[in-house]
């Protein structure tokens, strides 16, 4: 198997921590987690993922005010982001891509549904030979 693109999940939960990076390590991703949107924030500085999934609701930074952080650096600013949300899609829609994010995914989600998020949007970070 080939080297898999390093994700960073970044949620204060720490259950949906353990159970997204036991499904995305079993695919072979390279998996780094941070329970707060600031140690997302310098996570992301230290370890450059390719992929950022981040959760909204946060208490000390939230999802979108990290996003739109990340987004004003420009050695991460191309780091596509993926919201996770307990909210109904509608309520985060707008503001989601609004902040900078490539898509969501909401809470609880399955791994199957984690997988494919992931795996089409590491697909489309790819070079096409």
């Amino acid at each position: 198997m080939t080297d898999k693109a390093k994700i960073l999940i970044v949620d204060d939960d720490s259950d949906i921590r353990e159970i997204a990076s036991r499904v995305l390590n079993g695919e072979g991703y390279d998996v780094i987690t941070a329970s707060s949107g600031h140690e997302g924030i310098e996570k992301a500085r230290l370890e450059n993922p390719k992929l950022i999934l981040m959760d909204i609701s946060m208490p000390d930074l939230d999802g979108y005010e990290a996003t739109k952080l990340l987004k004003q650096d420009p050695m991460l600013s191309a780091i596509p982001v993926i919201f996770l949300t307990g909210r109904s899609a509608s309520e985060d829609d707008g503001k989601a891509f609004a902040s900078g994010g490539a898509s969501y995914i909401c809470k609880p989600f399955t791994g199957q549904q984690l997988k494919d998020m992931v795996s089409l949007a590491v697909m489309a970070l790819s070079p096409r030979t």
